[in-house]
């Protein structure tokens, strides 16, 4: 039988993300810089010119969760325990982690203000 709980050790350790270690970072990093180079010449005539905000996006989503770009300091009042979490660039549908955030404030609303009690489908 598969035991799904949480290791001992596990519990109540908060690990920071680490967005730099992922192939969508890496593959953003490793290739943006060529594609606002080719945009004009391969991909302007069918999707438009380059906007601006693509770049504040982009370079948004780099300081996304590093401390060297500012950070809270997070201490609970009880215990006296405290750690550092890293500002988030807030871009939905771009960086993964602010878009589930997103997502999941948006159907907590929803689930608590719009829709009634009772049962839905789509």
């Amino acid at each position: 039988m598969l035991n799904l709980a949480p290791r001992h050790d596990d519990i109540g350790i908060y690990r920071p993300r680490d967005p730099q270690a992922s192939g969508y970072y890496r593959c953003v990093q490793d290739h943006f810089e060529q594609l606002e180079m080719l945009w004009q010449d391969r991909y302007a005539s069918h999707y438009g010119f380059w906007r601006a905000y693509v770049t504040d996006v982009i370079y948004r989503y780099f300081e996304c969760g590093d401390l060297h770009f500012g950070f809270a300091r997070v201490r609970c009042q009880a215990c006296g325990h405290e750690y550092l979490l890293a500002y988030s660039c807030k871009r939905r549908h771009f960086c993964p982690s602010c878009h589930q955030k997103r997502v999941v404030e948006f159907g907590e609303w929803l689930c608590t203000h719009v829709l009634k009690l009772v049962p839905h489908r789509q």
